[in-house]
């Protein structure tokens, strides 16, 4: 499925949040959506899945508005992790991700369903939980029935059909230890190799080096680059998008480069401005009583 965003902007009141944003993802890349807080990222996802119309602009899936597709057809073709979810009822973890499963049977689950579900959860590595409480598990264990969810949504009965596929991801990574961190994302590199688009929202430049076909990276809701993993993560753009400067080094074992903040000449206000309470809080720590 290509999703295009044409001349997207997004306004609450009188605050503008996105800024004529145009870009294009295509079936077999993992594109990654970077940018500081406050860009617009969040905003951005919740308007590619439908959830929320912008201010101007259109977004097409496969050369067609999504404001034309029913609810049902977005739930068969497009699935979205977003970043929290509150869950006030007694729900076991198989019963989350069989919430993935809704669009594809009327009132009662299917073998295939059931099979669907058990299948997504081993990937993820949660089939452990399947009856246990979802409110009992950790953050990152709650993340991850949640990527099996999302998973089992897309899921058909026929496993290789994977056409018009749409995989949405707002910090899929937050939660997860570094082992997790690296799963879920190589299971988002799966899927996009399979066919499906995939976006992901990360903070992570080093992650994003290690798993992004593209980027697309914003600050203020504008676009500062778009394009391939090394066409982005350069110093100048990074600098531009965080008022930051990093160092990139290249590893003769890896094929992405390795970012490093640059202590030495870090712009940001926020650094600068704290280097005197720094100084002053060291001073008194070492006074003898």
């Amino acid at each position: 499925m290509i999703i295009t965003a044409q001349n997207i902007s997004y306004s609450v009141g009188q605050k503008p949040i996105l800024h004529n944003l145009s870009f294009a993802m295509h079936p077999g890349e993992v594109t990654v959506v970077l940018g500081p807080n406050g860009a617009g990222k969040s905003t951005l996802l919740r308007i590619l899945s439908g959830e929320q119309a912008p201010s101007s602009g259109t977004i097409l899936l496969n050369d067609k508005s999504i404001q034309t597709f029913s609810l049902t057809q977005l739930a068969r073709c497009r699935a979205v992790l977003s970043q929290q979810y509150m869950l006030n009822l007694p729900f076991c973890c198989e019963e989350i991700v069989m919430m993935g499963r809704y669009p594809h049977f009327n009132n009662h689950p299917a073998a295939i369903d059931r099979d669907i579900v058990q299948q997504c959860m081993q990937e993820m590595q949660v089939a452990q939980f399947t009856g246990r409480l979802y409110q009992t598990l950790s953050g990152g264990e709650q993340q991850r029935v949640q990527m099996a969810r999302v998973l089992a949504q897309l899921r058909e009965a026929n496993a290789g059909d994977v056409t018009g596929k749409l995989l949405l991801l707002d910090e899929p990574t937050a939660s997860l230890d570094c082992l997790h961190q690296q799963a879920c994302l190589q299971k988002a590199r799966d899927l996009a190799q399979h066919g499906y688009t995939v976006a992901v929202i990360l903070h992570d430049l080093n992650l994003a080096a290690q798993f992004a076909d593209k980027i697309i990276l914003l600050k203020n809701g504008q676009l500062v680059k778009e394009g391939s993993m090394r066409e982005v993560l350069q110093p100048d753009c990074i600098a531009d998008a965080y008022e930051m400067e990093v160092e990139v080094w290249q590893h003769p074992d890896y094929n992405f480069p390795v970012l490093v903040p640059a202590e030495h000449k870090v712009r940001s206000i926020l650094k600068t401005s704290n280097k005197n309470n720094i100084h002053e809080y060291n001073s008194r720590s070492f006074v003898k009583g």
